[in-house]
């Protein structure tokens, strides 16, 4: 992985973390992608002193805002010829509704709309691994409990009708149609795949969420499986040859083959999503991406 371009979303994190904590030990060149710069150097300083890797970048970028992702798409073009793996990793969580920078509902704009920007915006730095890059999403066993609502994208339903659960398994799914509808544009210029973790032991549910949501999870939590673990499809997804022809497809905590929900496969709804989803960032595309 030596000579490997990285980006990963959240990496100052749970599962982000633990991902470029492992590919820093192979020698891959990071960039870790964060909200918090701050945190973010903090982790490259801490990943650097653990594995010796002092090839790690940091950049700012809030999923929650269309402008931001565009000027950390901007900036990476700028300081990086090529990018061989993109992890969409990040992601939140909340019980109640809130709205992005762009008025999209929280989690299907960070989750979602945030990540499909960003791999456009990015795109003419994947092509130039043509062939041989990997975009790598972060979905969840729960997009099997959802359906797609295109009138609740904007929390059309308000804060009364809003269940944090729903909207997030919604997401999830998105994230699903997303790897799928990208394997059947871009399928002959990159591999995508996705990614179910397993329930892992971060600190997502306790972030955003209500009182009652964060004290549950936090019971729960020394039960679920460590992020290091949690890390273990993403890291194979990005490094193992075994995939490198693979695309398209989902894959569970114990790095296997899976079928996605049917919803999932669904090739006129992920297109419909996608054609949403182009229009809603279309202002900050490039004609190159």
């Amino acid at each position: 992985m030596k000579d490997k371009t990285i980006l990963i979303t959240g990496a100052n994190d749970g599962i982000g973390r633990a991902t470029a904590e492992r590919l820093a030990g192979w020698g891959a060149h990071l960039v870790l992608a964060c909200r918090d710069e701050v945190k973010a150097q903090l982790t490259a300083q801490a990943i650097t002193e653990k594995t010796g890797n002092q090839n790690i970048d940091t950049l700012p970028l809030d999923l929650a805002s269309f402008s931001s992702i565009r000027a950390a798409a901007d900036e990476f073009l700028a300081e990086h010829p090529k990018l061989d793996v993109l992890i969409n990793n990040a992601g939140c969580y909340t019980d109640s509704l809130e709205l992005t920078e762009d008025g999209y509902e929280l989690q299907f704009g960070v989750n979602h709309l945030g990540h499909f920007l960003l791999t456009m915006a990015l795109m003419p730095a994947i092509r130039c691994c043509r062939l041989c890059s990997r975009v790598i999403n972060v979905s969840s066993a729960l997009h099997k409990k959802s359906g797609l609502d295109f009138g609740s994208f904007k929390g059309e339903h308000g804060p009364k009708a809003y269940n944090g659960s729903k909207h997030y398994a919604q997401s999830k799914l998105a994230n699903v149609l997303f790897t799928m509808e990208l394997d059947r544009r871009f399928g002959e210029e990159l591999t995508t795949n996705c990614l179910h973790p397993g329930v892992v032991g971060t600190r997502l549910a306790n972030k955003k969420a209500g009182t009652l949501t964060s004290a549950v999870w936090s019971m729960y939590k020394p039960f679920a499986i460590t992020p290091m673990k949690g890390a273990d499809t993403s890291v194979y997804l990005a490094a193992s040859p075994e995939v490198k022809d693979v695309s398209g497809r989902y894959f569970d905590e114990n790095q296997c083959l899976q079928k996605p929900s049917s919803i999932a496969r669904n090739e006129q709804l992920a297109r419909r999503l996608w054609e949403y989803s182009e229009q809603a960032v279309a202002g900050f595309l490039r004609e190159e991406a």
